[in-house]
């Protein structure tokens, strides 16, 4: 890795370690979100007559042991891309914006900023920081995202993952 991305990397992950300080009360991954056993995810994903919607689906948390105690576990297997991206100054929206569509399952976790979603039937979801996108909407409508510029100037921050086997890191989310 050439030295001058080295520490655009470390500000990225000290604005995760601090994304999660700072999450909104109603973000995932703040106390009381969940009830210690389940937790709610943004789920965006195609129906069969081509509309793309995005629903609250459950995610059942899976207890386990391990060489440093009990951790419960929402989402688990081997990631094919992770990538942490930072908009400096935000993703607007393009006035001739098409709708995306994603390849592959893809799990985003909001650090810094919130990313606007809407959908094919109108619906329009904030995910602030600390919550998580599934997207799985490989065919119909699909997508169009934006996050705007947070006023403090930090920019946009996500991280977004890629899994090998979708149905096996995914096997927790109530569909």
């Amino acid at each position: 890795m050439r030295k001058t991305r080295l520490p655009l990397l470390a500000a990225c992950f000290a604005f995760a370690s601090v994304g999660a300080a700072q999450a909104a009360p109603d973000s995932l991954l703040q106390h009381g979100r969940g009830d210690g056993h389940t937790f709610t995810i943004y789920y965006l994903h195609s129906l069969a007559d081509g509309t793309t919607v995005v629903d609250e689906a459950p995610v059942q948390l899976v207890e386990r042991k391990g060489a440093t105690g009990e951790s419960r576990i929402m989402f688990d297997g081997a990631l094919n891309n992770v990538s942490i991206r930072w908009s400096p100054d935000g993703m607007p929206l393009r006035p001739a914006a098409t709708p995306n569509h994603e390849k592959n399952a893809r799990l985003q976790l909001v650090v810094h900023g919130d990313f606007t979603v809407e959908v094919s039937n109108g619906k329009k979801v904030v995910v602030k920081p600390g919550n998580f996108l599934l997207q799985e909407d490989s065919t119909g409508f699909g997508h169009l995202m934006h996050c705007d510029d947070p006023k403090d100037g930090l920019g946009c921050i996500q991280i977004t993952m890629d899994t090998v086997d979708p149905a096996t890191f995914f096997k927790n989310v109530k569909k």
